[in-house]
């Protein structure tokens, strides 16, 4: 009888997981729900603090059976620098701040990992002063070769010169990965102000810490107005409305890159349980209109008419990727 219980038990497995991904589904489509509610009251949507970081909770609905759990976060994608258009002052720069050791930061030191990348990105096979192409790679073991296309993943970095602990190169390498080779913390800031789907202007409201910080430099003060929130005269909310802003008009003349206050890609990780069975549900959707990064990271991509279907349904928002119960690196 114990061995049947068990054997049921597994079998049973599958049973619920095709019911809890009913169920997750139904969150995403409440979540998209909700943010294009907001979307058509508030014209723009700036930060969750306006009511939308929480669907579930703004929507009022529980699952109709008691015993399941289900729970979304939605991540601000478009608070992400487009990794396709970061520049090349601003990697090197932030290479060097994440190994530097003090406040004095030299910027040189950050060149070695950029050169790194850029010819693991390129498709020739000539050496940057500091980089590693093919006859590097190869010595390796095991050995293996540059793409020579833009990186689609953040997993590529742990292949990546410098960006892994190397026991022979101890002092110029490391940056993302400790010696027992999990990701640190430079990894984990970078990951969260970066973006392989996004490719428009910054949202400010959204934008991880570290980033603020990055974007700052080293004026504290800049850092501490930012942080503050908009300034006295248009202080009527907790989150950035406009770039005319006399504190973003600073931030963005200092760092050249393209800042805005609209959220327009987001980042939704549903999870649905029932007891020891679960199920999650990774998806990445923005503003249907907008050009947009294509899932795999290999440059623009004009988003073709709707069909017939699909005009009728008049979704709100255009999927770039849906993923179901996997470890998602991207």
């Amino acid at each position: 009888m114990q061995e049947t219980i068990q054997e049921m038990r597994y079998v049973s497995q599958q049973h619920f997981r095709d019911n809890l991904r009913t169920h997750a589904y139904s969150v995403l489509d409440l979540s998209i729900g909700v943010l294009n509610e907001f979307k058509m009251i508030e014209r723009n949507l700036h930060a969750p603090s306006q009511g939308w970081g929480n669907p579930l909770s703004y929507a009022g609905i529980e699952p109709l059976e008691s015993a399941v759990k289900w729970d979304v976060k939605i991540v601000d994608e478009s608070g992400k620098v487009p990794f396709s258009s970061a520049r090349e002052k601003d990697m090197v720069y932030m290479f060097a701040t994440m190994i530097s050791d003090d406040s004095l930061v030299d910027e040189d030191d950050g060149k070695p990992f950029y050169d790194a990348l850029m010819d693991w990105q390129d498709a020739d096979d000539n050496d940057r002063d500091e980089g590693a192409e093919d006859d590097y790679y190869e010595d390796l073991s095991p050995p293996y070769f540059t793409p020579g296309q833009k990186i689609e993943n953040f997993e590529e970095f742990r292949m990546i010169k410098g960006f892994a602990y190397d026991y022979d190169d101890s002092e110029n390498s490391g940056i993302f990965y400790g010696e027992d080779g999990r990701e640190n913390q430079n990894f984990k800031n970078f990951r969260n102000s970066f973006s392989f789907f996004h490719d428009g202007s910054v949202n400010i409201n959204g934008a991880s810490e570290f980033l603020l910080r990055f974007l700052c430099g080293e004026n504290e003060g800049l850092y501490e107005d930012l942080k503050a929130g908009p300034s006295s005269y248009s202080k009527e909310s907790s989150f950035f409305t406009s770039m005319s802003d006399p504190v973003l008009s600073r931030i963005s003349q200092k760092s050249g890159m393209k800042l805005g206050t609209n959220a327009s890609m987001f980042r939704l990780i549903i999870t649905v349980s029932k007891g020891k069975a679960n199920f999650q549900l990774h998806a990445v959707v923005g503003v249907d209109g907008i050009r947009n990064r294509s899932a795999s990271g290999r440059g623009k991509k004009k988003i073709k008419p709707r069909n017939q279907q699909n005009q009728k349904i008049k979704y709100p928002f255009r999927v770039l990727s849906l993923r179901e119960n996997e470890n998602l690196i991207d």
